[in-house]
């Protein structure tokens, strides 16, 4: 009340960001966003853009607990965007992440597997264990129409291994969705079974579970790898993402052009264009513009 009859919108903004956390820790994410909105149109008055990001990871992550994931997208698109302008590590990790909750909520797999293994390979460069762990714990959920459900055992184990050594403990959405995957898989497998994989899980260690996923990505299973153009239907053997890929390559797209436009890392955005060559038995970025024009995705 005192900053805004003094008319100082970046101090009221301030007292509003850190009465949004005691909202949010107090189990009252609704109320938190209320107050990140308020506080992101006084932020903008005075346009310290390290503030605004803040503001809008947090009313990001806040419309993802309360399930508003349209509203959620935009706003954590845009705090990625500032992240990405600064080379703000944590940002970039952290809203990479939450744009693959956003993904996973919408029940779109593919896209949500691309941004946890995103946000995965951008903990691992920058060393942030925590987002480590739920990038594995993303990864596993992400995973559940895939044809390996005790390597999701598996993965949820050594996510939970890592937090437990770093004495963290998940936020609650997260923890919520991760022990509804583990319900799921042991449905499928029996409790037996799972606890046998997650058990298994937590004695590997992050090396381990990092060179296994490398072995891992790229093609799904039931999808082969080096067929060519003259196919039958080639183009449902890319993934969405890597179909997305594909179209900004005919377009002519820098790989830092379609990471900034698909909101990716120019690493992932390689990957993708290494598996799209794989798949359709090309040997170069142009053959592959050729082909997109050709298969009319542009």
């Amino acid at each position: 009340g005192l900053a805004r009859r003094l008319g100082d919108p970046h101090l009221a903004a301030r007292l509003l960001s850190a009465r949004m956390y005691v909202r949010d820790a107090e189990g009252d994410p609704a109320g938190a966003a209320r107050d990140a909105v308020e506080a992101l149109r006084l932020s903008r008055q005075s346009g310290d853009q390290i503030f605004i990001g803040q503001l809008l990871g947090g009313l990001g992550y806040f419309e993802l607990a309360v399930g508003d994931l349209d509203a959620a997208r935009r706003h954590l698109a845009e705090a990625l965007e500032i992240a990405r302008v600064r080379n703000d590590g944590y940002g970039l990790t952290n809203h990479t992440f939450n744009l693959g909750l956003a993904e996973y909520m919408s029940s779109s797999l593919e896209t949500a597997g691309a941004l946890f293994a995103d946000s995965l390979d951008l903990a691992r460069r920058t060393g942030r264990t925590m987002f480590t762990a739920c990038s594995l714990l993303g990864l596993a959920m992400a995973g559940r129409d895939r044809a390996d459900p005790g390597w999701s055992a598996r993965l949820h184990g050594a996510a939970g291994q890592i937090l437990a050594d770093q004495d963290r403990a998940l936020e609650p959405l997260e923890a919520r969705l991760a022990d509804e995957d583990r319900e799921r898989l042991r449905a499928i497998m029996g409790d037996e079974a799972f606890e046998a994989e997650y058990a298994a899980g937590r004695t590997l260690d992050a090396a381990h579970v990092l060179a296994a996923l490398d072995a891992r990505v790229g093609t799904a299973p039931g999808q082969p790898r080096g067929t060519g153009a003259g196919t039958d239907e080639p183009v449902t053997r890319l993934t969405p993402r890597e179909l997305d890929v594909l179209r900004l390559v005919a377009q002519g797209l820098s790989n830092p052009d379609i990471a900034r436009r698909l909101v990716l890392s120019e690493h992932t955005v390689h990957r993708h264009l290494a598996n799209i060559l794989g798949k359709l038995g090309l040997s170069s970025r142009a053959a592959a513009a050729a082909w997109g024009v050709r298969a009319g995705l542009v």
